[in-house]
C-alpha cells in the first residue's frame, strides 16, 4: 500500500483527544486475517481489542495511523488500520475499536473459509454485490445498504448478525464522485458505515476513483489490494486483482488500466484456476460493463473483446460484474452459461430516453431502479442462485422489491432436442410460421431462449437469417413511466418463427433451431428440414469474404447467395481500380457450379501486396450481380504517437511499423467528427514510403485529432487509429445569452469536443471547483463533435444567481471546455408586476415567471412530488393536461396559449388552484 503523506507509529506518539464516534470498515478478508480500518480527526492511537466472545476481547492488537491532507483537511484526517492476523478459519470473531476516549460498540465478523470450503453450516458462502455511490448529498446509497441489511435479517433470522451469512460485499467502482478526502470520509466509508462494520468490502476501481484533487492516491492509500494473490499470483497493483472466497475466484479488472500488463497477470490467474480443484466458480468484475442498452458503446472494449473471451474458455466461469451505467440490466452470453450484469448502485440519475439506446440480444432485461444483488453459492450441491432487489428510483421508492431471480446449476441435464413441426412437402409461398416442438426437457426449468438459423447451404455456413429470443425482452420506456421497462417479448411465442412475405428471395433453405433452459444449457440442434421458397419477389445475390484483411498467399474463402442457378456463373479476384474485362483479366476466378448458394475457396490466396475486390458475373460474361467486395491483402500497419496531449505549437510524431510500402500509402490527421472522404479534408497528410519509421506534422491548430494509414492514394484505411490531442482547453464552448430567466431554456453550442458518448455538460455556481463542490446540472449529449444542446427542465437553475457552464469528457470532471459565465435572474420580479409572494400558490409551492409570454417557459414548483397539471381558459375550457409528472418542477410550454388568463389545477398533495396570465 502505497503512503504519500506521514506515518505516525502508534507505539511512538500518544495524542489526547475528545471522544469521537468511531465507525469501523472492514477489508481484506482472507481465512487467518483481516484488516480493522477507521477515520478519525485526531490522535493517532489505533487499537482493536478481539475475542471469540463478544463478552471476552482477550487480544489487543496496535495498528498504524496516517494523517492525510487535503483541500478542507488541513492535518486532521487520521486513518487507522489495523491487520489482525494467524486467525481461525470460518470463525465469527467479537471486536470493538479504540482511539483515545473514543470506543465503538462491539461488532463481530467472520473469517473465511479455507479455499474449498463452505462458509455456513448449510454448507453456503453468500456476497453481496453493490455499485455506484456517487453521490453525497442525496440519501440513496445509505437507504441502499441499510435496505440489504433489512433483507439479511429478513432472510436468515433477526437474532443474527449480517456476518453470519454474508461473507463479503463486491462494490463494483465509483466507490465516489471524486478522490478526496471529503468524498472517502463521507460517500463511501459513511454511506456503507451499517453494513461495513460486520461484513469486510472489496472495491473495484471505476473512473471516479481517478479524478479530483488526489485521484487514485486516496484509493491507494485507503485500500491495501495489493497484498491479495492467489496461488501467490499478485499483480503488483492494487488496479486489478484476485481473491479466493470459499470455493469462488473473485477477478476484480481494472477497465481504467487496460493492457497487456493486465492481460498476462490474468493468463495467469486463469491457467491457475483451471487446475484448482478448491474453485468451482469464477466471477470477473470490472467498473465499465460488458454490454450496455443505454449510452450505447458506453463500455470497456478490453472486457467486452479480450478479458471476456479469454474468461469463457474456462468451464468455470460463471459471471461478469459491471456498473457504470446507473441501473440494472442481466443477459447471458450466446454459446457459454456465462451471465453478465450492470449492477448500477445509485448515482447519477439514468433513464429511458436520456441517451441512445439499442435493444441486444446478450441483454434479457435492463431497469432503470436502484438495485443490489444478493449471490448465494451452494458449495455442497454446486449451485448458484442470484436475487437483486430494489429500492426503486427518485421517482419512486420500492420496499426490497424482488426484481429479478437468476441461477445457474452445476451438472444438471439439458433441455429435450426439438424439432421443426412443419412438414415442407411443396414450395414454400411466404409469408409462413416456422415452428418448433413443444419445449420439454427432464427437469423442472423452463425454456428461456430459442435459436432459429436459416441458411442456404446445409452445413450452415451461409446464414440468411437468425431469430434470437428470450422468453422476456425488458426493454424501453413502459408508457409515461421513464424509470419502469416494457417487456416487448410479452405475448411472443418464441418457439415460432415468422418469414414475412419477401423475407428470403426464392431458392433453397435449410432450418434447424434450439432451446435453451433458465439453467443456460442449451438443448441439441433439432434436425435440419430444407425447404423451398417460390413466388418471392425478392431476389438479393450476395457475395461475402470471409474476411476483410489476409496475410499473403493465405486462403481466401468467398460466400455467395441467390446466385443464378448456372454453371457459367463466376466469382473472380481483381486488384482494386481494374474493370472486369477481355483487357484486364482477374487474378484469380472460378465457377459457382451452378449451385445458388454456397462458397468458393481460392486456397492459395493471393502473393502481391494490396486491396482487391470480389465480385460475381453472370453467363460467363462480365456482367456483376451483386455488389463488390473489398478486402486487403498484406501486413496490418501499427501506428503511435510519442504522446497522447501536445502543447499548441508542438510537434506530433506518429510512429509505424509493418507497413506494406504501396506506391502513394499515406498517413492522415482528422479532427475528431469528422470521416476521411467527406468534403472536409484531412487537417495534415504525409506521404508513407518505408515499412517503418516516423512522421513528423508541425503547426497544427488546437483540438482532438486522429490518425490512421491509408492505401494507395485512397481512403481506405488499414490498422489502428491513433488519438490526440493538441492544447490544454481545446473545445469552444459558448451560450445564446448572457442572462436568463428562472426555467429558460440555455442553447449551448460547441466545436472541437472529443466526441466520446459519455462527454457532458455541467453547471456550477460561480467559483465553485467541479472536482470538489457539487455540481448544479449535468447534460450528456451523445458524444457529438459539434453541435448544439438545448439545456431545459430539470437541467437548469432552479435558484437566481451567477453559473458556469463548462464540458467534461468521457463521464469524468476532466474540463475540455472554456467556462462560459450566466446570470440567472428573475425577471416578473423585478419587474414588479408580480413579486415572488405574488407567486407563491401556497408553503412550498410555486409558478413563475407570471406573468409569462409566448417566448417564455413557466415554471411549475413543489415542495413535494407533482402528479397533475391541468390548464383552463377563463371560461373553464381544458386547454392543456399532463399526468403522471412525477417530479417536483414541470416546465410549461406557452407559446401555444393565446395572450389571457388562465386557470391551473395542480394536484400535489391536494389540489392547489393558481391564475396564470399570458401576455
Amino acid at each position: 500500500m502505497r503512503k504519500t503523506y506521514f506515518l505516525l507509529l502508534l507505539s511512538l506518539v500518544t495524542l489526547i483527544s475528545k471522544a469521537q464516534n468511531l465507525d469501523p470498515y472492514l477489508q481484506n478478508v482472507t481465512p487467518t486475517s483481516i484488516y480493522v480500518c477507521w477515520k478519525t480527526s485526531s490522535n493517532s492511537e489505533s487499537i482493536v481489542e478481539y475475542g471469540t466472545s463478544a463478552s471476552n476481547l482477550n487480544v489487543t492488537v496496535t495498528g498504524n495511523t496516517n494523517v492525510f491532507t487535503d483541500s478542507g483537511y488541513p492535518g486532521n484526517y487520521f486513518y487507522h488500520s489495523t491487520k489482525l492476523i494467524n486467525l481461525s478459519p470460518n470463525t465469527k470473531y467479537y471486536y470493538k475499536i479504540k482511539t483515545g476516549t473514543g470506543v465503538s460498540l462491539v461488532k463481530s465478523f467472520k473469517t473465511l473459509p479455507n479455499p474449498g470450503q463452505a462458509a455456513t453450516a448449510d454448507g453456503h458462502i453468500r456476497f453481496l454485490i453493490m455499485g455506484d455511490n456517487q453521490l453525497k448529498a442525496e440519501p440513496r446509497y445509505d437507504s441502499l445498504v441499510a435496505s440489504a441489511k433489512r433483507k439479511i435479517k429478513e432472510k436468515w433470522g433477526s437474532t443474527l448478525s449480517p456476518d453470519d451469512n454474508i461473507a463479503m460485499t463486491f462494490m463494483v467502482g465509483d466507490q465516489v464522485d471524486v478522490g478526496t478526502l471529503d468524498h472517502y470520509e463521507n460517500v463511501h466509508f459513511k454511506k456503507n458505515k451499517a453494513l461495513s462494520g460486520n461484513i469486510p468490502i472489496q472495491t473495484t476501481v471505476g473512473n471516479h476513483e481517478t479524478y479530483g484533487t488526489l485521484g487514485m492516491n486516496s484509493y491507494y492509500d485507503h485500500f491495501f489490494i495489493s497484498e491479495l494473490s492467489y496461488k501467490g499470483i499478485s499483480s503488483g497493483t492494487e488496479n486489478y486483482y484476485a481473491m479466493q472466497a470459499g470455493n469462488v475466484l473473485f477477478i476484480s479488472l481494472s477497465s481504467e488500466h487496460t493492457g497487456e500488463a493486465q492481460l498476462s497477470w490474468l493468463q495467469k490467474v486463469l491457467a491457475a484456476a483451471n487446475t484448482d480443484n478448491t474453485v468451482d466458480w469464477i466471477f470477473s468484475l470490472s467498473h465499465r460493463p460488458y454490454q450496455a442498452e443505454q449510452y450505447v458503446g458506453d463500455i470497456s472494449t478490453w472486457v467486452r473483446n479480450t478479458a471476456v473471451p479469454l474468461l469463457v474458455t474456462s468451464s468455470k466461469y460463471a459471471m461478469h460484474i459491471g456498473a457504470h451505467h446507473h441501473l440494472y440490466h442481466r443477459g447471458q452470453l450466446k454459446n457459454t452459461p456465462t451471465y453478465n450484469i450492470i449492477s448500477g448502485g445509485t448515482a447519477w440519475d439514468q433513464y429511458w430516453g436520456s441517451s441512445t439506446e439499442q435493444d441486444f440480444e446478450d441483454v434479457q432485461k435492463t431497469i432503470c431502479n436502484w438495485i443490489y444483488q444478493i449471490v448465494d453459492i451452494d458449495v455442497t450441491n454446486g449451485k448458484m442462485d442470484v436475487e437483486s432487489y430494489s429500492i426503486g428510483s427518485v421517482n419512486k421508492r420500492k420496499n426490497n422489491q424482488l426484481m429479478d431471480v437468476f441461477h445457474r446449476y452445476k451438472n444438471k441435464p439439458a433441455p429435450n432436442k426439438p424439432s421443426i413441426v412443419n412438414n415442407f412437402s411443396t414450395n414454400v409461398t411466404l409469408p409462413v410460421t416456422i415452428s418448433g416442438s413443444a419445449y420439454s426437457t427432464p427437469t423442472n426449468e423452463l425454456l428461456n431462449t430459442s435459436q432459429f438459423l436459416i441458411s442456404q447451404t446445409p452445413t450452415f455456413d451461409i446464414i440468411k437469417k437468425e431469430v434470437y429470443r428470450d422468453f422476456e425482452d425488458l426493454y424501453g420506456k413502459y408508457g409515461t413511466q421513464k424509470d419502469s421497462t416494457v417487456n416487448v417479448n410479452l405475448g411472443v411465442d418464441i418457439t415460432k418463427m415468422n418469414l414475412a412475405s419477401n423475407a428470403l428471395s426464392n431458392g433453397q433453405y435449410y432450418v434447424k433451431l434450439r432451446y435453451r433452459d433458465r439453467n443456460l444449457e442449451w438443448s441439441p440442434w433439432s434436425d435440419v428440414k430444407a425447404f423451398i421458397i417460390g413466388g418471392s419477389n425478392t431476389v438479393n445475390t450476395e457475395i461475402i469474404t470471409d474476411a476483410l484483411t489476409y496475410a499473403q498467399n493465405t486462403p481466401i474463402k468467398v460466400n455467395f447467395t441467390d446466385a443464378p442457378a448456372s454453371t457459367s456463373t463466376w466469382i473472380g479476384l481483381y486488384k482494386e481500380g481494374q474493370t472486369p474485362g477481355g483487357a484486364s483479366p482477374s487474378q484469380t476466378w472460378q465457377y459457382t457450379s451452378g449451385s445458388a448458394s454456397g462458397s468458393i475457396n481460392f486456397s492459395s490466396g493471393l502473393a502481391n501486396k494490396g486491396r482487391y475486390f470480389a465480385a460475381i458475373f453472370s453467363n460467363g460474361g462480365y456482367t456483376e450481380i451483386a455488389s463488390r467486395k473489398y478486402f486487403y491483402i498484406g501486413p496490418i500497419p501499427v501506428l503511435s504517437t510519442n504522446q497522447s496531449e501536445y502543447a499548441v505549437g508542438s510537434p506530433v510524431v506518429v510512429n509505424f511499423s509493418n507497413g506494406p510500402q504501396l506506391t502513394s500509402d499515406w498517413i492522415g490527421i482528422y479532427r475528431m467528427g469528422v470521416n476521411p472522404g467527406s468534403s472536409t479534408s484531412a487537417t495534415s497528410w504525409q506521404y508513407v514510403t518505408t515499412t517503418s519509421g516516423s512522421k513528423t506534422f508541425n503547426n497544427l491548430p488546437k483540438g482532438y485529432y486522429y490518425a490512421e494509414y491509408y492505401l494507395q492514394n485512397g481512403y481506405s484505411s488499414v490498422g489502428n487509429k491513433v488519438f490526440f490531442k493538441i492544447g490544454d482547453i481545446v473545445t469552444e464552448l459558448w451560450i445564446n445569452k448572457p442572462v436568463y430567466d428562472l426555467g429558460e431554456q440555455i442553447s449551448a453550442s460547441w466545436t472541437d469536443a472529443p466526441g466520446i458518448v459519455k462527454d457532458w455538460l455541467g453547471i456550477y455556481h460561480q467559483g465553485d471547483n467541479p472536482n470538489s463542490d457539487p455540481l448544479v446540472s449535468y447534460t450528456y449529449f451523445n458524444g457529438l463533435a459539434q453541435g448544439t444542446k438545448n439545456i431545459t427542465g430539470a437541467e437548469l437553475p432552479v435558484q437566481t444567481g451567477n453559473y458556469f457552464l463548462v464540458m467534461f469528457t468521457n463521464d469524468s470532471y476532466n474540463e475540455v471546455s472554456n467556462r462560459v459565465i450566466f446570470e440567472v435572474t428573475d425577471s416578473a420580479s423585478k419587474k414588479g408586476s408580480l413579486s415572488q409572494d405574488d407567486f407563491k400558490i401556497d408553503n412550498g409551492l410555486k409558478v413563475y415567471p407570471n406573468p409569462t409570454n409566448g417566448d417564455n417557459q413557466t415554471i411549475v414548483q413543489s415542495d413535494y412530488p407533482i402528479d397533475e397539471i391541468e390548464i383552463f381558459s377563463i371560461d373553464g375550457k381544458l386547454m392543456y393536461a399532463t399526468k403522471n409528472v412525477n417530479n417536483n418542477r414541470y416546465s410549461l410550454i406557452t407559446q401555444d396559449l393565446p395572450k389571457g388568463t388562465y386557470i391551473l389545477k395542480i394536484h400535489s398533495r391536494k389540489l392547489f388552484t393558481a391564475k396564470l396570465i399570458v401576455k
